[in-house]
């Protein structure tokens, strides 16, 4: 027998219904990549990663039981120590694995860690403020009967969020905001995205720093294979978020980012790349901006939250500046960075 993605078998651990402890559970996969529980095949595992545990969470798992039978598919909520609350949901969910690592981490390590506790052919990504559409484990499904090893859907917004999400929508979804034809691109999000198994196994180096989307999609078309771009394949950003927070995470997130490409650059280079920063926000403010009036959706939500947008653009940038004139060094600490997708960066 061999072992999952990162060279072992992950234990899950499952909220238990005595205070005695946690049930333990155990997946390993067989030579064929597959994961079993006992002798049965799953066909489909989606891996929610969740650091806030806000009231979008039990919205995506109420969304995401109604439409995965267990017989045939799993879902596991992977996330930092949970104590009370993972108990608590735990009982409402008992159909779900909840995994708990033994301190908090950034959604990239969560999606590692369940990634490596997966059993599925199919291994599908997202977080707790995304709520799918009914017809959406459904979707994934169709999508991979095609040979494609990656499959990227749609993200909507709940129409009646504040603000601040608003400008979080726009400024982490504005390249998969519906309508738009299926299409092959070269980056996908990684808070509504799907994999197969074969695909993950082959990037075991790649993920074991962490499920990075952008350096996992750059990495699969270096080896030539194709990343599919699928509206049909929908779910709704639900919000949660305080400025604070996101502004903190985007900062953060820029500056691992930048840490991360710069292990294959020279200092001249970094440092290049630290002093055009001032410019990176206005850059990604203007792609978002573009396809937004090009969609002709949310126009006058654009406006209303340009303000909150420019700021989280600004801290990504900051932050990617940052992480150039440090190197390396700056992505140690990243296990706070927190979530989403990477978007708009300056290549």
């Amino acid at each position: 027998m061999t072992t999952g993605i990162f060279g072992y078998c992950l234990k899950a651990s499952l909220p238990g219904h005595n205070t005695g402890g946690a049930l333990r559970a155990r997946a390993c996969s067989d030579e064929s990549g597959e994961k079993h529980w006992g002798n049965q095949t799953i066909e489909l595992s989606v891996v929610v990663a969740a650091q806030d545990f806000g009231s979008s969470l039990q919205k995506c798992l109420t969304g995401l039981t109604a439409q995965i039978a267990p017989a045939r598919a799993e879902i596991l909520v992977v996330s930092g120590p949970g104590g009370e609350v993972v108990f608590q949901l735990g009982k409402k969910f008992p159909s779900i694995q909840f995994i708990q690592t033994p301190v908090a981490c950034s959604i990239p390590r969560l999606w590692s860690a369940g990634i490596a506790a997966a059993r599925g052919r199919i291994v599908a990504l997202t977080i707790e403020q995304c709520v799918p559409a009914p017809d959406w484990a459904e979707q994934t499904l169709r999508g991979h009967a095609a040979e494609w090893p990656a499959i990227g859907g749609a993200i909507d917004i709940n129409p009646g969020l504040g603000l601040v999400d608003w400008a979080i929508y726009f400024c982490r979804y504005s390249r998969y905001t519906p309508p738009f034809p299926p299409e092959f691109l070269d980056d996908l999000p990684g808070d509504n995205c799907s994999y197969k198994r074969a695909a993950l196994e082959s990037l075991r180096e790649v993920i074991a720093d962490g499920f990075w989307e952008t350096f996992v999609h750059q990495a699969m078309r270096r080896k030539g294979e194709r990343l599919l771009s699928d509206p049909s394949i929908l779910v709704y950003y639900a919000g949660s978020f305080s400025w604070g927070t996101f502004f903190a995470r985007r900062f953060r997130q820029g500056r691992y980012f930048a840490a991360r490409r710069a292990r294959e650059m020279g200092t001249g280079q970094r440092l290049v790349r630290a002093g055009m920063f001032p410019f990176i926000s206005l850059v990604m403010l203007y792609r978002i901006a573009k396809r937004v009036w090009t969609k002709g959706r949310y126009r006058l939500k654009f406006l209303a939250a340009l303000p909150l947008l420019a700021s989280f653009l600004v801290a990504w940038a900051t932050g990617e500046g940052w992480g150039y004139f440090l190197g390396p060094a700056a992505g140690h600490d990243e296990d706070e960075a927190g979530a989403g997708v990477v978007l708009d960066e300056i290549r």
